[in-house]
């Protein structure tokens, strides 16, 4: 993380485990607002096209492809070719499991 604290920081290890703990870049990339509309829209419709994908944003569907692809390289989405159409699917599990990993894992490192 490249922001530094200007706190005192009582338990240097402590602060280490919780950034270990919180996949950075997989959180960034999710929350970006855009992909995460787009999370949510292949959530409830499940899988699309890049064309059917676009239909419902503003961005143009050049900026959706390269969304889509920085979040099929990161395990969110999944990419399927069929013919000459490129699907994606949202990787439900693999999300969950990000979630639950990332909280199990600040459970054993943060004080209660």
């Amino acid at each position: 993380m490249n922001a530094k604290c200007k706190l005192p920081i009582k338990n240097d290890e402590s602060s280490k485990e919780i950034e270990q703990a919180i996949d950075f870049e997989f959180y960034k990339i999710l929350f970006e607002p855009v992909r995460s509309e787009i999370m949510k829209y292949l959530a409830v419709n499940g899988l699309k096209s890049i064309k059917e994908i676009a239909e419902n944003f503003t961005q143009d569907r050049s900026v959706i492809s390269r969304h889509l692809e920085l979040m099929n390289r990161y395990g969110i989405v999944s990419k399927t070719k069929l013919n000459r159409s490129t699907l994606y699917d949202l990787n439900n599990s693999y999300v969950i499991e990000k979630f639950e990993s990332t909280t199990n894992s600040l459970k054993k490192s943060v004080k209660k």
